[in-house]
């Protein structure tokens, strides 16, 4: 598997983990150390970023849509809708780092104002 196959599969489990809340799935694709920024706070290493999607997912997350991903080597931008617990559909994007088939580096942004 090549290196963008690596990065485009480790972006598709981590999705389809978060959204059918299959944490323990989502697990085997995060890197021990890795790094999230998002919109509603940072985290550092695998503990903490599992806790971070999993309170999205029982707080404001109903399920996620995919709309387009693109892959370049090492990096994944997934743009997709979030659409929360109250109906809101809020368009979405997470830049994903990979690296020996791990994502190590997570980037999100979307205008949390809908969901609120």
């Amino acid at each position: 598997m090549s290196g963008a196959e690596r990065t485009r599969e480790a972006a598709r489990v981590y999705f389809e983990a978060w959204r059918d809340r299959d944490f323990a799935l989502l697990r085997t694709v995060l890197a021990e150390d890795v790094e999230f920024s998002g919109v509603f706070g940072d985290a550092h290493g695998i503990d903490e970023c599992i806790a971070g999607l999993q309170g999205m997912a029982s707080s404001v997350m109903d399920t996620v849509e995919l709309t387009r991903r693109v892959v370049e080597d090492a990096d994944a931008m997934t743009w997709f809708d979030l659409i929360g617990t109250n109906g809101a559909r809020v368009p979405t994007v997470n830049w994903s780092r990979v690296e020996n088939g791990l994502i190590t580096r997570i980037r999100v942004v979307f205008d949390p104002r809908p969901l609120t």
